[in-house]
């Protein structure tokens, strides 16, 4: 922990190298960030984040900026008790406060949802789209049912565009840095009557890969466009009219898989019991098993084929503000949104140096089978997995809000709510996995004499499809007490239908035919009850304690079904009881804020995935269990931002978080209890500190720096808490310094992301014995121009 602190020290020492003046005659470029300037939509109206009573983390337009973040992931390293595992385009993972879904099929819903600008964005292509330019990123940990419905039992992210305002305002930014990262991107917006305003954001971005396959081909390489444009027409004072469309395209490089730990191979120790022994290999235990194949670079060796993550998204959107009287206020909302995601990638991450079979699509390994056990050993992995998954969806949602407040003691809010969602999920599988039945066939062979077969590959076809309809009425009353007390009430119906199908062909894992479509309509419902007191002893204080309940629905998974029962087991819908009491305090005439939460929440048929082998020698089919007997999240968080001088300001947040199952939860046969055990992605502490300088040097030229740093504790991947699948401690440091004009109409800046170059993971993953991992992306720096108009 101490060599921890010691970065952390000298990172925000960098950016105090030159100490700021409180008399300094030029102001910094942006004093967002700090005080009543910060509005969020938290409860989809604008609220001063000190006033509104939930554990919010914000980041606006000029911290955006200033980070230089352009996807989410950058966010949720920023975000402490925030956990994404980058998998997939199609398999993005959030977790907040431990709680989130790591469940695959189109019939499975999420834990944490993404919004822009309210509107829900199904399944995880929110995680895709590009954030140039925002207005702010809002994280809301903990349920928030009442206003957002489904899906959001553990949290959500909220993503607010910019609005064309009363004055013309354009920017232009260009990036260049290592593994030829080229960032171009532009802005502009303002009005072009009276009535009327236009918006426009264009960007590009693209990088090497940050991983080689030697074979050729880059791996986790990046290509992606995104258009967003604006219109919004304002009559008269009482009408605030919205159109939006936007557009992103990937291009991506797949995500680079590693092996972490050979692994001694048990797979096939049982074999003993029926076939002849093998010298050399005791009880059929091959140590180190796939040591000949592992790279002796960590993002830089032999995949059979090069990979890809490829989407396409699309949005359209329309809001009406209306203010029908001095007291009500009527909002309406309409958003649809396509999206198509395809992804391929070496899951094994091991070369076979052999020819592909294309009868197949897997590695003919006969050659090695003919030679001997040793000539196998040395030159055939123990897995192939050649894995492809596609996604497309399509939603259409709609909501009318009703908001009465004339200004007396009592506030009435109101509304309902529709979502259409269509989701339709296809994986296609090659794979071999030879141990099994290789060890097997020279077993007998070198006993009784003969010649080994050579292993049977496989391959599946699943498509997976859900038409989803979701409705949700909700109404809260807010009364004060007092002009210092008011008390809120609220209730949320949530009505969820389900028609899920299931299509499933060819050789499953276990080595049996596979070929049936089967399919179910299910349905589920809930009554969603919130309460808050609020009390505010000052101007420069906020108390309040919250209650909440979230919910999920129900669903299926699938993908890894052997039978047509089995396509078809479901779980049910998972509810949270949240319990929440918070403080935002100002101080030093409101230069420093300070922000805490404390938080128990109990989960009631929490769903939890877990991959369950089948017997020896096969990879684990996807499962999932609902949490029946309880499970229970706890912790603390506090965010605090400080403007020392004019010139000089720092931040930090800190979370404490604990999760675990409090009741018998047995996952399989063997009896496995996960009573008592931790929930996956639950880091116990996670802090994060930042410090931001702009230094006047002379009339017209001001010196900026800045850094921050982040300190994840150790968590597990997995609810069985598998020692081999726990993520040490982790730390991620960035850094930049630059230049800029007093008027800031321009800046350049040079910059450093992951400056040591740490190799933290993003997953991991157990089979046969070896440890997979990815990472997230290697130390990055460049230069970034940015121009104002």
């Amino acid at each position: 922990m101490t060599r921890y602190w010691r970065r952390a020290l000298l990172a925000t020492a960098a950016a105090c190298a030159l100490p700021g003046s409180a008399g300094a005659q030029t102001a910094p470029a942006d004093t967002e960030g700090y005080g009543d300037e910060i509005v969020v939509t938290a409860r989809k109206r604008e609220e001063s984040l000190q006033d509104v009573p939930i554990s919010v983390q914000a980041f606006g337009s000029a911290a955006l900026e200033r980070a230089g973040i352009k996807d989410f992931s950058e966010i949720a390293y920023r975000v402490p008790g925030l956990k994404l595992s980058a998998e997939r385009a199609v398999d993005t993972e959030l977790f907040i406060r431990g709680i989130g879904s790591d469940i695959q099929g189109a019939g499975a819903d999420g834990a944490v949802g993404i919004f822009l600008d309210g509107a829900y964005l199904s399944r995880g292509t929110g995680s895709l789209l590009d954030l140039y330019d925002l207005e702010r990123v809002e994280v809301l940990k903990g349920p928030q049912a009442l206003r957002f419905g489904k899906s959001v039992v553990g949290g959500l992210i909220n993503y607010v565009t910019k609005k064309p305002g009363e004055e013309f305002e354009g920017r232009f930014e260009a990036t260049y840095g290592n593994y030829n990262k080229l960032d171009v991107a532009a802005s502009v917006r303002g009005p072009v009557s009276d009535t009327l305003g236009l918006g426009l954001t264009v960007s590009s971005r693209k990088h090497d890969g940050y991983a080689t396959n030697t074979r050729g081909g880059d791996e986790e390489d990046q290509n992606v466009q995104s258009v967003r444009g604006q219109l919004r027409w304002q009559p008269d004072a009482t009408l605030d009219i919205n159109l939006s469309a936007d557009y992103t395209r990937h291009r991506d490089g797949a995500r680079w898989v590693d092996i972490i730990v050979p692994g001694n191979s048990n797979e096939v120790t049982y074999l003993g019991f029926y076939a002849p022994p093998i010298d050399g290999l005791p009880g059929f235990v091959l140590p180190d098993r796939n040591a000949p194949f592992r790279s002796a670079e960590r993002r830089r060796g032999a995949h059979n084929f090069t990979g890809y993550q490829n989407s396409d998204m699309y949005g359209l959107s329309g809001s009406i503000d209306w203010q029908a009287t001095d007291a009500l206020s009527i909002t309406a909302q309409t958003a649809w949104r396509d999206s198509s995601l395809a992804a391929r990638e070496d899951g094994s991450g091991m070369f076979f140096d052999f020819a592909i079979d294309p009868a197949t699509n897997t590695p003919d390994i006969t050659p090695a089978m003919l030679a001997g056990i040793d000539t196998y050993l040395a030159s055939v992995p123990d897995s192939y997995f050649d894995s492809g998954k596609a996604e497309d969806v399509r939603q259409f949602s709609q909501e009318l809000r009703l908001r009465w407040d004339d200004g007396g003691p009592l506030r009435v809010e109101g509304g309902v709510y529709y979502l259409r969602e269509k989701i339709r999920r296809a994986e296609d599988v090659n794979f071999l996995f030879p141990d099994y039945q290789a060890i097997e066939e020279f077993a007998f062979a070198m006993a009784f004499g003969g010649t080994p077969a050579t292993p049977f590959p496989g391959s599946n076809h699943t498509v997976t499809t859900s038409k989803n309809d979701n409705i949700g009425v909700f109404g809260e009353l807010s009364y004060s007490l007092t002009d210092r007390l008011t008390v809120e009430a609220g209730l949320r119906y949530a009505y969820d239908r389900k028609v899920y199908s299931n299509n499933r062909s060819g050789v499953s894992f276990e080595g049996a035919p596979v070929n049936f479509t089967v399919g179910e309509t299910r349905s589920w419902d809930a009554w969603l009850p919130s309460a808050t007191l609020r009390f505010e002893p000052s101007d420069d204080a906020t108390l309040y304690v919250r209650y909440a309940k979230g919910y999920k629905p129900g669903g299926w998974t699938g993908e890894d079904a052997n039978t047509p029962a089995e396509a078809l087991v479901s779980f049910e819908p998972e509810t949270a009881d949240s319990f929440e009491a918070g403080a935002k305090l100002a101080f030093a005439n409101r230069r420093i804020f300070l922000n805490a939460a404390a938080y128990y929440t109990t989960y009631d048929n929490l769903q939890t995935n877990q991959f369950l082998s089948p017997g020896p020698g096969l990879p684990p089919d996807n499962f999932v269990f609902n949490a029946a007997n309880g499970t229970r999240a706890y912790g603390l968080e506090l965010d605090m931002q400080a403007r020392l001088t004019d010139t000089f300001s720092i931040s930090g947040n800190y979370a404490y978080s604990r999760c675990n199952f409090t009741g018998e939860l047995i996952i399989d046969d063997d009896g496995t209890d996960l009573d008592g055990n931790t929930c996956r992605r639950t880091p116990k502490h996670a802090f994060g500190i930042a410090a931001n300088l702009d230094q006047p040097i002379s009339d017209n030229l001001v010196f900026v720096a800045g850094s921050d740093f982040q300190y994840t504790g150790a968590n597990f991947f997995d609810n069985p808490n598998t020692p081999i699948l726990k993520f040490d401690s982790e730390i991620l440091l960035n850094a930049r310094i630059g230049i800029r004009d007093a008027d800031d109409k321009w800046e350049l800046t040079a910059w450093a992301k992951n400056l040591t170059n740490e190799l933290n993971y993003t997953s991991k993953l157990e089979l046969f014995g070896t440890i997979y991992g990815t990472y997230i992306p290697p130390r990055t720096y460049g230069v970034t121009a940015r121009f104002r108009f």
